[in-house]
């Protein structure tokens, strides 16, 4: 391809049209053009590359020095050049012109923020580190608990508008071969315009994309990433998102993080326990209330009887659409506290909840008991240490409640059945969503065992200290 050497400057101006942020220098006595965006150059990396050679006397001398630590740009036509050169450039990278042929060399600024806690899985023991923006940094905070070179980082890139890179981590010889074949399968055949976040991808990678339930287990904590990754699963990393995702996933193992291993075998379990509860507590309690208020009074003990009735003579509502605006209200506060800044939502939730809460009951809009099983149940669906579970939760509540206002009890088995069915027939990653294997380990016993030779007599068999 013979072209003269200001074609390849004047094409990717072209390409950049319109951007005032492409600044264009000639360098070495103007026999070698250099294109960047300075925004995205580290200046002390750039002072390095760039004006320490072109402040050489012998301006050959420079321009030798220069190119031996430069990196040629090849494509095999001029629309791959082009691509190359815009790509290296939107990266942070210095492309260089000089007779005719095209140089890059790496000066991008690695503009990430620090290391910190996770903001929505905090843990009060075990390690406080969380994933940043950077796929690099995220592989590196992997690979240091897992420290074997069994620890395998396959690079995709997906993004067909934007180039995105996509990472596949797995451990060789831990994970079946089969996950990592098919999680290859996905990968190679993901097909986006653009990527902007982790969860993006996951979505995409659904076995069922319209389902409630997630099926790949997101994280911003590395120590669960190792732990996931030692218990056989695939873990995939992309740029610009803190969220790591995992397959294939147990629909229990989103009721257990990795702090509850760091706690006391009985403690950790009864915590475990206590989310699965705060699950059924969640989809049940309000639908229980709009079913026995609308079709089973023979349930309510007496006493509690005449209290549910004193607290509903005022209220103009069917049970249903009274447990739907309660349902409604907690929604939005909880949305409110969501988007607003952190000092103003925690107002927002104590004030909004209280305020709000009192003067419907006093406008008789709703009675007390619907207030305390409304509250209950959004008090549970927070113990959920997973939020993408914890939303869906969110919706399904809803369900469960127009079941139970239309048919009573008989409603809320349908919805039971309906769950569990749907449960059993999902797959992640071409593995069973629910395996009664696992629920063993979640609620009893405790994958580490004790080495036999540190294992001593009890206290009370020696009689005392010795």
């Amino acid at each position: 391809m013979s072209m003269i050497q200001t074609d390849w400057v004047k094409l990717t101006q072209q390409v950049f049209n319109n951007l005032n942020d492409l600044t264009v220098e000639e360098i070495i006595g103007d026999q070698f053009t250099i294109m960047y965006i300075h925004y995205l150059l580290d200046k002390k990396e750039y002072h390095q590359v760039i004006t320490a050679f072109a402040q050489d006397s012998d301006p050959d001398v420079a321009l030798k020095r220069l190119l031996s630590v430069w990196n040629p740009v090849q494509g095999h036509n001029e629309q791959d050049m082009m691509d190359k050169i815009s790509e290296h450039i939107v990266n942070g990278d210095i492309i260089g012109v000089y007779n005719n042929q095209v140089w890059m060399i790496n000066a991008g600024a690695a503009s990430f923020r620090a290391i910190q806690s996770s903001a929505k899985e905090n843990v009060i023991t075990g390690p406080h580190d969380a994933f940043v923006e950077s796929a690099e940094i995220n592989g590196s905070l992997i690979r240091r608990r897992i420290r074997t070179p069994k620890l395998k980082g396959l690079k995709y890139n997906i993004g067909e508008i934007i180039p995105f890179n996509v990472y596949l981590y797995y451990i060789e010889g831990v994970v079946e071969e089969a996950v990592v074949t098919e999680a290859k399968a996905r990968l190679e055949n993901l097909h986006m315009k653009e990527v902007l976040d982790g969860n993006q991808v996951a979505k995409q990678l659904d076995d069922t994309p319209f389902s409630l339930f997630p099926q790949w287990l997101g994280t911003e904590r590395p120590d669960t990433v190792a732990q996931h990754l030692l218990n056989g699963k695939v873990a995939v990393l992309t740029d610009n998102s803190p969220t790591v995702i995992l397959a294939p996933v147990n629909f229990l193992e989103f009721f257990a993080v990795t702090g509850d291993s760091y706690e006391r075998w009985h403690f950790g379990r009864f915590i475990r326990a206590l989310r699965l509860f705060s699950f059924f507590l969640t989809l049940m309690l309000s639908a229980f209330y709009v079913a026995v208020t609308t079709y089973h009074y023979q349930f309510i003990p007496p006493t509690l009887l005449e209290t549910m009735i004193t607290s509903r003579l005022r209220v103009p509502f069917e049970p249903m659409m009274e447990a739907l605006l309660m349902e409604g209200v907690i929604e939005i506060l909880r949305e409110a506290g969501a988007r607003l800044p952190t000092k103003i939502a925690q107002t927002i939730g104590i004030v909004g909840g209280l305020v709000i809460g009192q003067a419907i009951v006093q406008a008789g809009l709703t009675g007390n008991v619907l207030i305390v099983a409304v509250a209950s149940s959004a008090l549970a669906s927070f113990i959920i240490p997973n939020y993408t579970l914890e939303t869906s939760m969110r919706a399904l509540r809803f369900i469960n409640i127009v079941l139970a206002g239309l048919m009573g009890y008989f409603g809320i088995v349908i919805f039971i059945a309906l769950i569990i069915t749907r449960l059993c027939h999902f797959r992640s990653l071409n593995k069973e969503y629910i395996q009664l294997s696992y629920f063993a380990d979640f609620f009893f016993w405790s994958k580490d065992k004790r080495p036999k030779s540190v294992v001593q007599k009890s206290y009370f068999r020696r009689g005392g200290r010795s």
